[in-house]
């Protein structure tokens, strides 16, 4: 079996998706890295938003970067189609292994988010994925906010509030949850100062119903 239809299989990849070649290299550091080229095959069309199926206008070269290698640190590459629609626009295809925008697979993202809900603290999640400690937050941030706004917080009708400091001086952090659930679920999670400002995180919550 070739290295290539290997990968496809372990990266979960269906038609018209391939990867079409593997190669090894070196960074500016002499680090080891996987550089997976993933390709689809020549004639595809692909589904707009009303689920039609479009030809390929042109291609936009992306890199995403995924989990090791062992010692290699492993991206992907991919010239993403894009294709026309049906009304006459041009727009990027989705790829199946990353979220729109995002630099990192899903898998990548996925381990970052798993190290960092066993308490880990993001600096060192950083480090074990090889990345700058930003681009973890930015990872954690999306998908925080995007948990938060499926959430609907309408039908509580209790809420308990947690309050400890997190130094020396007046650094607090509240946490708001429903009872029993907290070391679960947090609904919102507030770093404050002052003494003063301790209710203000209420005013960004949705009023609870009574």
């Amino acid at each position: 079996m070739k290295s290539e239809t290997l990968f496809s299989m372990a990266l979960g990849l269906q038609p018209p998706w391939q990867v079409k070649e593997v190669t090894f290299s070196k960074d500016e550091l002499a680090r080891s890295e996987l550089h997976l080229h993933i390709d689809f095959v020549t004639g595809s069309r692909f589904l707009d938003d009303a689920n039609n199926l479009c030809p390929v206008h042109d291609t936009v070269e992306r890199q995403w970067q995924h989990l090791s290698f062992f010692e290699h640190t492993c991206y992907l590459h991919c010239a993403v189609p894009r294709i026309t629609t049906t009304d006459g626009k041009v727009r990027t295809v989705d790829v199946p292994w990353a979220r729109p925008g995002s630099g990192f697979t899903l898998l990548f993202e996925a381990l970052a988010l798993a190290l960092i809900e066993r308490e880990m603290p993001v600096n060192r999640v950083a480090e074990i994925l090889k990345v700058n400690p930003q681009r973890i937050w930015t990872i954690f941030n999306h998908w925080i906010s995007k948990a938060r706004a499926a959430d609907d917080p309408s039908m509580l009708t209790k809420l308990g509030v947690d309050e400890t400091s997190t130094k020396k001086g007046h650094h607090y952090v509240r946490e708001h949850a429903k009872p029993g659930e907290a070391a679960k679920q947090p609904f919102s999670v507030f770093h404050h100062s002052p003494p003063e400002s301790r209710d203000t995180s209420l005013e960004t919550f949705v009023p609870i119903r009574r």
